[in-house]
């Protein structure tokens, strides 16, 4: 099989425990040629064990770019760094899967989408939920109409985030723990939550929210609740409590309300999804694979550059992901809670408000 040459930027935990073991599964479609790493340390503990030489080794991703033989790059940085880098590497004209978000704000997602369409080159942002098989069968059951057409959904979220940094977790890094972009953990892990429900439902129409305050560097709220109106006609309640712990079994989850029946997902890794019916229909649990969606998503970006498949996961579905929860953010601001010292400008890092109504229209991802 014609192999992809791939040259990686930012070595940290996203590469040792997402990236890496996926492409370990799959060297008979990818090649990693070079590695690029701040830390020098990393940078040539990595390229040791992949059996790099020296002449593939960098600690400066514009030198990295000037690999003659990569192809396609992988870019793992802070998100604070994600358009500077996926910005250098579109220009060079290499294909490109980064790690969502795709940019720290729309308006920089934008402009990246504008270069990748000018250059000509693919994109694929790596959002794993898009691929993960639970909800590949969650997006089947619904499109086929088995339980009828999709009415509400339940989508809670809760996470003990400061427990998960001392345990060792992706809340550990620093640039977490002290985000230098706007909304912390809600556009760090919350985006995957969207992105779930867009990829279910379609775009979302309106948004209103309400958020607790929260004095933490890491989220300026410490849960936050939205209604969320799709186009499709589907309406339902989301919720991420950032410093919490479930202590019921089953836990809420996410529970998805058709006309004629109910799918249920308690959490993302039990391997299972419950579906049953109000008619006679026997319920049924349909099992899967937990965590394959770095695999999948990597055999799409394959598929994309030697077959002329198309993207599931392109910048443009993640601009709305990111334009949600900006507008979830937003409404949950002006609905209540002002963030003490919140400047209400143009800054790039920080959120224009010139709503009258509490209520928020979703952007039109479109006009790019």
């Amino acid at each position: 099989m014609d192999k992809i040459n791939i040259g990686v930027i930012g070595l940290g935990l996203a590469w040792e425990r997402l990236h890496a073991p996926a492409l370990e599964k799959l060297q008979d479609r990818f090649r990693i040629v070079a590695v690029c790493d701040k830390d020098k340390t990393k940078v040539y503990n990595v390229a040791n064990a992949l059996g790099l030489s020296s002449e593939s080794i960098f600690d400066n991703q514009n030198a990295l770019l000037e690999h003659n033989d990569i192809e396609a790059v992988l870019s793992l940085v802070p998100i604070s760094e994600n358009f500077e880098t996926a910005q250098a590497v579109i220009n060079k004209g290499k294909h490109l899967i980064a790690e969502k978000p795709f940019a720290s704000t729309p308006e920089a997602a934008r402009k990246l989408i504008r270069q990748k369409n000018k250059q000509g080159v693919k994109v694929m942002v790596a959002e794993n939920l898009r691929y993960e098989e639970e909800n590949t069968i969650i997006k089947q059951i619904l499109t086929s109409g088995q339980i009828g057409n999709p009415v509400y959904f339940i989508d809670n979220n809760i996470v003990e985030y400061e427990e998960s940094a001392n345990q060792g977790g992706f809340a550990q890094t620093s640039w977490r723990q002290n985000p230098t972009y706007e909304g912390g953990v809600l556009l760090d892990s919350g985006v995957h939550h969207i992105a779930r429900m867009r990829y279910f439902f379609g775009d979302v129409n309106n948004v209103y929210a309400f958020g607790r305050p929260s004095n933490l560097d890491f989220t300026p709220f410490s849960c936050i609740n939205a209604l969320l109106d799709f186009e499709d006609g589907v309406a339902g309640h989301y919720s991420f409590f950032v410093s919490g712990k479930e202590t019921q079994s089953p836990i809420i989850g996410l529970r998805i309300f058709g006309t004629h029946g109910e799918i249920f997902l308690e959490e993302r890794h039990c391997g299972f999804v419950n579906v049953t019916y109000k008619d006679n229909r026997p319920a049924e649990v349909l099992q899967y694979n937990a965590g394959q969606g770095y695999f999948h998503e990597w055999e799409d970006f394959h598929s994309a550059l030697r077959l002329g498949g198309k993207i599931e996961s392109t910048p443009e579905k993640a601009l709305g992901d990111i334009e949600t929860i900006f507008d979830m953010i937003e409404s949950a601001y002006t609905n209540g809670y002002k963030k003490p010292g919140y400047s209400y400008d143009t800054n790039p890092r920080r959120l224009t408000h010139a709503l009258v109504m509490p209520g928020v229209s979703r952007r039109e991802t479109s006009k790019l």
